[in-house]
Order: C-alpha cells, then structure tokens, then sequence
C-alpha cells in the first residue's frame, strides 16, 4: 500500500501499542544500574540496564543502540525476540545514564564500557545498530569478552563522509557544523537547538524510507521523546565525531567471531556494495549479510518484524 505525500510529512496514526507494529506482546524491561570504570581515570559510575526477560534459561543477548538512541529504539526488534533474555543499556551520556566521568565518548571507549556489562552476564550475543554496530564491533575486537556471535544491524561500513551521495555527504557536513555550533553556544542554548522539535522532525523525515503511516507516525513519535535525550551538547558533538569518523571496518581483521549484518537496500549510510566489501575483509569465515528491500537506515522502525526473523533463524542455526 503507497501513502502521500501529506501522509509522510504529517502522518495522523499515532502507535502506542507496539503489538500493532510487530505482532507481538510488548516486552516491558526491568531497569538496574551496572558499576563500571571509566576508561581513562577509572573513577567508577553507573550505566542504566534495560533487561527484557526471556523463557527460563533463555540465551542472553546485549544490544548497543545507536547515535542520539536510547533502549526505546531497539524495543520493536526486542519484542519479537522472544526466545531471548535482552539486556539494553543506555550508552553513557544518552537517555538515564550519565556520561563518562573522564573519557571522551569515543567508540573504543565505550567499546570498554559494553565489554564491563557482558562481564555480568553469561557468554551473550552482542548486537549493535548503526553507531551502535561500530561500538560492539570494536568491543569484540577489544577481546577481552567471549561472544558467541555479533549481529550487526545497519552496519556502518564507510566513513559518512564518504558514504551515499554528494547530498548526503553535505548532509554530514553540516549536521557537524551544527552540532559544533552547539556544543560552543552556553548549555542551554544550545541543547534547544538540538532538541528544536522541527530539526528533530526532519532527521527522521529525512532518513525515513517507509511510507506506512503507523511506522512514520511511531518513528517521529519517538524521536520527539527521546532523540533529545543526550547529557550534554559537548558530549553528544563528541559521539557524533566518533559515529563519523569510525566505522565496522576499522576492525574486521579482528573479528574472529561468527557476524550477522543485516542493512537496506536504501541505506545512504551503507550501501549493500559496502556491506558486501565489508564481508569480503572480515576476520571470521562465518558471515551472513542479508539486505531488505525497500529499506534505509531507519530498520529498526521500518522493518523490525523481518529483523527479528532473520536473527531468530540466524542465531538458532549459527
């Protein structure tokens, strides 16, 4: 079914159950705080864990979400998990959890961080979604944790500014600008800037691929409520220069582990070529790309069903 334009620019269905969108019972998570170390100076701080409850015994599984995210933008793909225990921390300096006391938010970094969780829980699939597919691969690459599998979902396989189209490139030009900008404004001043509701709106107007008006109209919904969530606009300048200037390739010849990719046929930020020559570099033998159609960097929003299917039947025969 195809929608109008009036359609995605203002779509009027609103979603509040998420059971309408995947066909599955919303998974309601459990919130703890875990006690890590800051990277550099060691001070100890706490990072706040969503935990989605599985069956009995249930394989557990880490997800790392991604730029400007929190746990809520994984939630679609979680519900039709279920045959897993999830745990969803917010990254440091994003929705609950406070940012690193000393270290600047770098990928490696918080690579740290993601390995200091999984060290509280029993060999767990780690998975990341854009920025959030850098972190884990880098905290895989760290070797420290033993990961049974890493499933990386709109990976980003180029430096954004070498990825998609002139126009895209200039996209990312001036989104760093902006959030230059910002970040040297006075606090204030600047975060309503970055949490401007029509800026917001057209970040995901903008990257959006969907035509369904229930996934449009959840999809800005929950931009609106949680793309502003981020500690500081110092902290969040420092994530996007990592989220541009790093990619999954920076550490394929150290990913020794089984690895799952899944991405849009539409993504501006990885391209199925780039996925392709992603998997042609990776460490591991044992790798599966998979491409949806009709798909761009939002999948997480736009095709979360198809997502957990694949991970479901990739995870179970792996």
């Amino acid at each position: 079914m195809s929608y109008g334009i009036a359609a995605r620019l203002r779509p009027r269905f609103l979603v509040r159950d998420r059971a309408v969108l995947t066909g599955h019972a919303q998974r309601d998570p459990q919130r703890f705080g875990v006690t890590v170390t800051d990277p550099v100076s060691g001070v100890p701080f706490e990072v706040a864990v969503f935990k989605y409850p599985g069956p009995p015994g249930a394989p557990q599984l880490l997800a790392v979400h991604g730029f400007r995210g929190d746990h809520h933008g994984l939630e679609l793909i979680v519900d039709g998990l279920t045959p897993y225990e999830i745990w969803v921390p917010d990254l440091p300096g994003f929705g609950v959890s406070g940012p690193m006391p000393d270290a600047p938010h770098s990928v490696e970094h918080y690579g740290h961080i993601v390995n200091q969780i999984a060290q509280f829980m029993v060999s767990p699939i780690l998975v990341g979604h854009s920025f959030g597919s850098v972190i884990a691969a880098a905290a895989v690459a760290a070797n420290v944790v033993d990961y049974p599998h890493l499933v990386c979902l709109n990976p980003i396989a180029k430096p954004a500014l070498d990825a998609g189209t002139l126009v895209d490139r200039a996209a990312t030009l001036v989104t760093d600008g902006f959030y230059r900008l910002c970040a040297a404004l006075p606090s204030g001043v600047g975060r309503r800037l970055l949490g401007n509701k029509l800026i917001v709106w057209a970040t995901g107007a903008f990257m959006t691929k969907t035509d369904d008006p229930r996934v449009l109209a959840y999809t800005h919904d929950q931009h609106q409520a949680y793309f502003s969530g981020f500690d500081s606009p110092i902290t969040l300048l420092e994530a996007y220069q990592a989220s541009i200037t790093h990619t999954v390739t920076d550490f394929a010849d150290r990913l020794c582990v089984p690895v799952t990719m899944i991405g849009g046929a539409d993504d501006e930020l990885s391209s199925p070529q780039d996925l392709s020559a992603l998997a042609e570099v990776l460490a591991t033998d044992d790798v599966e790309t998979y491409v949806l159609q009709h798909t761009g960097h939002l999948m997480h929003y736009e095709r979360s069903g198809a997502v957990a299917v694949l991970m479901v039947s990739r995870l179970t025969d792996a």
